[in-house]
């Protein structure tokens, strides 16, 4: 049975009463290693799901459609497959798809199994044991793919779709893995096309929210003495829409969108880029702006290089940890659904006080239980040894001495078993809130979540939004949290 261990519960900033420090949860950068920012010199961005917040569900359901006009225009699907509906609640970010079984997983920090899906149908404990077992899975490997980008979120739920179809009968000649390549080619064609980047622009008002605080933020970095730099793998026409909708008109110091960045690099091709990368074109009309190039040409253009840059994007391996691993960057994750998950870590506050005050009562109960018994074993010992010379009357107070202490520990065995099964209970509420089908992100009871491990493993830092740089001084440096071993937590 999950429980939640409190030690490593996340806690709702509304616990913390006694901190100076209040500004709210969703406006924090969160560091996860000391982050000095004054020695950083240049901080580039990815623009996709960083600098551009795109609506959510909605974009998703568009590449949804799309790609399923693909599978039947191109890959000879049948045409009622047109009828399908994505379900935003389906999938979360952070899952694996193993296209080899028809299944999508959630996976703890150790990369074992913690939850499944086969189709849309979520798997028991006992399917789960079954098919996986206690291995660790090795997801880098053909045949599995993460999900580390919400633009992946429909890809989720199409193959979903498919399986469910395929197990059905619907759909003859395919298999899991022909589902898995053709859902993949399907969703990049989708991606890749005009058609829907030109949706996208021509409803750019509805697809593309704006930040107000985009701009002051990109600005303040600028009057810190950072260099500031664009890096993404969208092409020239695409990135100059979406940004000159986010931030031309925005400031008199910075008019245009193109004022606000040092340099300007698109079709970057990530994370080939921070290797072999290919040569800078540069656009015309724009002189700080190039299609192509690689990350040595991109620190001489700076006059940064290593750790002295800071980069900021969404997609844990293209962005993060490539570029940490191969480049030597500092690295910060953007995730846009982290503000949803601290308002509702702030939401059930009361049920999580509840799970960890039954959670310490059960373990006192087993305590109690364990010494009980064994007084019960030490006072058997000492009758056995009695029994040839005590008393009737002696070895009788004895029994009933041993029988009590069972009792007691049969009592409270009763009781840890009761306060484990209220906090199932409300655990399965709390998460549900978070996603009926796959919890919280971040954890899954009382683990760690295979992603939240990526993000400490690779990120210096991590928030939900860039708008944020604009609470932090550029200069001043971000502090983790002090790191601690058990018995320093007593």
């Amino acid at each position: 049975m999950k429980t939640v261990a409190p030690s490593l519960l996340a806690i709702p900033r509304s616990w913390d009463q006694g901190a100076p420090d209040r500004l709210p949860p969703s406006h924090k950068v969160f560091a996860l290693r000391d982050l000095p920012l004054g020695e950083v010199r240049a901080v580039g961005f990815d623009m996709d799901y960083t600098l551009a917040r795109y609506r959510s569900p909605e974009i998703d359901a568009l590449a949804f459609t799309k790609s399923l006009r693909f599978l039947v225009r191109e890959k000879d699907y049948p045409v009622w497959l047109l009828e399908a509906h994505f379900d935003p609640a389906f999938a979360v970010r952070g899952l694996i798809l193993d296209g080899d079984h028809g299944n999508l997983l959630k996976l703890a920090a150790d990369r074992q199994v913690v939850r499944a899906a086969h189709g849309r149908r979520m798997l028991s404990t006992a399917e789960v044991e079954a098919l996986y077992g206690r291995k660790r899975l090795a997801v880098s490997t053909p045949g599995f793919r993460s999900i580390d980008t919400l633009f992946e979120i429909s890809e989720c739920g199409l193959y979903a779709q498919l399986v469910e179809a395929l197990d059905a009968g619907k759909l003859p000649g395919k298999d899991y893995p022909a589902l898995f390549h053709d859902v993949r080619w399907a969703i990049d064609t989708a991606h890749r096309q005009g058609d829907m980047k030109a949706e996208i622009l021509t409803h750019r008002d509805f697809f593309i929210p704006k930040d107000p605080q985009l701009g002051p933020a990109l600005e303040r970095l600028r009057r810190g003495g950072k260099k500031v730099f664009l890096l993404t793998n969208s092409e020239w026409t695409f990135t100059h829409g979406v940004m000159s909708h986010m931030l031309d008109g925005q400031s008199d110091t910075c008019p245009a969108w193109t004022d606000y960045f040092d340099l300007i690099v698109v079709q970057s091709r990530k994370p080939g880029f921070y290797t072999e990368g290919t040569e800078p074109v540069p656009v015309p009309g724009h002189p700080h702006a190039y299609v192509g190039g690689n990350s040595a040409w991109l620190e001489e253009r700076l006059g940064a290089s290593g750790e002295d840059i800071l980069y900021v994007g969404d997609h844990i391996y293209g962005d993060v940890l490539r570029s940490k691993k191969t480049a030597s960057w500092r690295t910060m994750l953007l995730v846009p659904e982290l503000e949803r998950e601290l308002e509702l870590l702030e939401q059930k506050s009361g049920e999580l006080r509840e799970v960890i005050r039954l959670e310490s009562m059960r373990r006192r109960a087993l305590r109690k239980a364990s010494a009980l018994r064994d007084q019960a074993a030490g006072q058997k010992a000492r009758r056995h040894v009695l029994a040839p010379k005590a008393s009737p009357e002696a070895l009788a107070a004895l029994d009933h001495e041993i029988a009590g202490l069972l009792r007691e520990a049969d009592e409270q065995t009763r009781r840890a078993e009761d306060h484990a099964r209220e906090v199932a209970l409300l655990n399965h509420t709390v998460e549900a809130a978070f996603s009926p089908l796959w919890g919280p992100m971040f954890r899954d009871g009382y683990e760690q979540t295979r992603f939240a491990d990526q993000i400490q493993q690779y990120a210096c830092a991590y928030s939900g939004r860039i708008s944020n740089f604009y609470f932090v001084d550029p200069n001043a440096t971000l502090y983790a949290p002090l790191p601690t071993l058990p018995h320093e937590r007593v």
